[in-house]
């Protein structure tokens, strides 16, 4: 099949073949073919046509899978025949044009080149072993008998060449009737049943065990059933649909419909940025919660449900918004995973940073290929539902069907028209059956978790595609970034404060408008207006911080709408600065306590224990900042001879510790991570092969 695959590929232009390797991207791995011969051989590799059919639709995979049946030379008009349409059909037509621009099948022997196909499809249409596999394991003797049977001559005939011309005999449906007319009743009435049976290769235990065993002395002398490896006799593929009276294969050219409902695209537009707005505040209010610390995982990995809700209640977010927020934090690398817990990256600051529209755009792009799809429905067979918990094959999965959702959406829905979840399983499962097979039954889950997902990020609105989505889907990077502008206009640096000490920030405050206000003033709404309020306490926090009263009072000045700052706020700031600091309170490692105040003074003028940081609390007591243990180890190598006590004042007893070697280091875990292979630029590749024809 290399040869022939080969010789076609010559004859392609340089477009065709552009677009072929372009399609087939797995073809360019580097070292990128040079050849045709060495094209062949990447495009018939199992692995290249299992990717090759993930871009067929439904139709198309069935045309493909009845080639498969039909074999080497399979033609149109038997295809059609097979699928039960006219020989003329356009959709069977459109199906065999996208299979041979795939590269998948091509022309041969006056018909089509398809028995390559067997690793994709080992018994297509539940047919058995094809007549070339089940009879090359028959010696030459038998094999000139069946030719007798069937009229073939057989001189300068190899085995090989014997086998292929009794397969092409038994490929004739009109030549099988017409032997098996020549049966006796019964036997003619036993291979009608066997022809209708399902092939079933594994047993549950998954040991091949083949059909069931017949005994048809007469059907085995003319080649209507062979015996095979197993010791059981099997019927060739080719009888089998010769004998299949009225059987037609499954072909659904045409894609279930998607019911639609008219909508206003201007309510949509303006719902999407609503729904973009609330998911940027909700980031805002949840990374607020996380910034106290690392959030604990669990030993099993992910993020428990109590401490979900524990992050949902304090950030004043529901479930599924905090759910799907930390799932895309974490898959934007804009959180860390550590055996202290979930904690903010350094990315986020930079995250933080940008403008509005940046920060959407970025969110988009991690949750395209976000490994978790945290708003599907509970799957009924788990036992709880954690977050964090990702899965590889899982991620493989969601990243191709997020795509092809929006894609499909795109393409049923017309402007000003919307839909619901619920048809799009049927249509996507048409529209790409590898992937949602991957999906099983979690498909219909996954879709709807991607419905409301795309909601939330201002992709969808109303059950309909807006304008971001639409430009995100045609790859204009600069229009995109404009809709996702307008839908999110830039953060603001000013703020609106009012009497009752409360401030106002119509549209997303910028980082350094919001770092000042969050640690001057306690969050009161971060969706729609963003509003704070001043109190003691946050006063004081910020004196705390190191902000003295004239430059906090500065610093609201300067973002202040107008640089007004009402007279009640700047009261506040003065009253709680006058009261600020009237007692104080110092860190003490420790205290040094004695009667004799000489050697205390002593102590404390001793050079050698300057680095205790001693101070006088007392006539007869010391503070000194370091911690028990390493004051008086101090002081003995100083000369003096102190007794430490407990907190009781009774002795403290020290025990020597006996000390063990450090563990050696072990190896860092270089984990099972691989470097993804380099693609070649499709037209560089097809020049190269079209120049070596």
């Amino acid at each position: 099949m290399v040869h022939s695959l080969a010789a076609h590929l010559r004859t392609s232009t340089q477009e065709q073949l552009t677009s072929l390797v372009a399609n087939r991207r797995d073809a360019t791995i580097e070292p990128a073919p040079e050849t045709a011969d060495q094209l062949a051989v990447r495009l018939l590799h199992p692995s290249s046509m299992a990717a090759a059919c993930a871009l067929l639709t439904l139709p198309q995979i069935q045309v493909g899978e009845a080639a498969a049946a039909l074999g080497d030379g399979c033609t149109t008009a038997r295809l059609a025949t097979l699928l039960g349409v006219p020989e003329g059909d356009t959709d069977l037509a459109a199906a065999l044009r996208r299979l041979t621009e795939l590269a998948l099948i091509w022309p041969y022997a006056d018909g089509f080149a398809a028995a390559h196909l067997s690793p994709i499809w080992p018994h297509p249409l539940n047919l058995g072993p094809g007549a070339v596999e089940l009879l090359v394991a028959r010696n030459m003797n038998e094999l000139r008998r069946l030719a007798k049977v069937y009229g073939i001559p057989v001189t300068g005939r190899g085995k090989d060449e014997l086998i292929v011309a009794l397969a092409g005999w038994l490929a004739r449906p009109e030549n099988v009737r017409r032997l098996v007319a020549q049966a006796p009743t019964d036997v003619r009435a036993r291979l009608a049943a066997l022809a209708l049976r399902p092939a079933q290769p594994f047993e549950v235990r998954g040991i091949m065990f083949g059909s069931a065993g017949v005994a048809l002395p007469w059907a085995a002398e003319r080649g209507l059933v062979v015996g095979s490896a197993w010791s059981v006799e099997e019927m060739p593929r080719e009888v089998a649909l010769a004998l299949r009276k009225g059987y037609v294969a499954g072909f659904d050219p045409q894609p279930p419909a998607v019911p639609t409902t008219p909508v206003e695209p201007k309510d949509a537009e303006r719902e999407a940025a609503a729904a973009a707005a609330e998911t940027l505040a909700a980031i805002t209010a949840i990374v607020g919660t996380m910034s106290g610390g690392p959030v604990p995982l669990l030993k099993t990995g992910g993020l428990g449900v109590r401490e979900l809700r524990r992050i949902a209640k304090s950030s004043g977010q529901n479930e599924d918004r905090t759910r799907l927020t930390i799932e895309l934090l974490a898959a934007g690398g804009l959180t860390e995973a550590s055996d202290a817990g979930l904690a903010l990256s350094l990315v986020y600051d930079e995250f933080a940073a940008a403008e509005p529209a940046d920060q959407l755009l970025d969110i988009i792009g991690n949750w395209l290929t976000m490994p978790a799809c945290p708003l599907a429905p509970a799957d009924s067979t788990a036992v709880f539902s954690r977050v964090l918990y990702w899965d590889e094959g899982e991620e493989m999965t969601l990243t191709g069907l997020r795509a092809l959702t929006l894609r499909t959406i795109a393409d049923v829905l017309p402007e000003g028209h919307a839909t619901d979840p619920g048809a799009l399983a049927d249509r996507l499962a048409w529209q790409n059956p590898v992937l949602t097979d991957q999906a099983d039954e979690d498909l219909q889950r996954y879709v709807t978790g991607i419905w409301r997902e795309a909601h939330r990020l201002g992709l969808l609105a109303h059950g309909t595609l807006t304008m971001l989505c639409r430009t995100l889907l045609t790859g204009d990077a600069d229009a995109t970034h404009r809709h996702a502008q307008a839908m999110l206009p830039r953060s603001r640096d000013t703020v609106l404060l009012q009497n009752d000490l409360t401030a106002v920030v119509t549209g997303t405050p910028s980082a350094n408008l919001l770092a000042l206000l969050d640690g001057a003033a306690t969050p009161d709404s971060r969706s729609g207006a963003w509003t704070w309020r001043f109190s003691p306490a946050s006063i004081r926090g910020t004196l705390d911080a190191g902000s003295t009263p004239a430059d906090l009072l500065a610093r609201i000045t300067e973002v202040a709408e107008g640089g007004a700052v009402p007279q009640t706020l700047t009261y506040l700031i003065n009253d709680v600065a006058r009261r600020y600091g009237r007692v104080q309170v110092r860190p003490v490692g420790c205290c040094l306590c004695s009667d004799d105040e000489t050697l205390l003074t002593e102590i404390l003028n001793t050079r050698s224990l300057q680095t205790l940081h001693l101070v006088r609390l007392a006539p007869t007591v010391l503070a000194s900042a370091k911690s028990q243990a390493e004051t008086l180890a101090a002081l003995r190598a100083a000369g003096h001879a102190p007794a430490g006590l407990r907190l009781d004042g009774n002795p403290a007893i020290e025990i020597p510790q006996r000390r063990r070697a450090d563990p050696l280091p072990t190896e860092p875990d270089s984990g099972d991570m691989f470097p993804l292979p380099r693609l070649g630029d499709p037209a560089d590749v097809a020049r190269t092969l079209f120049g070596n024809r």
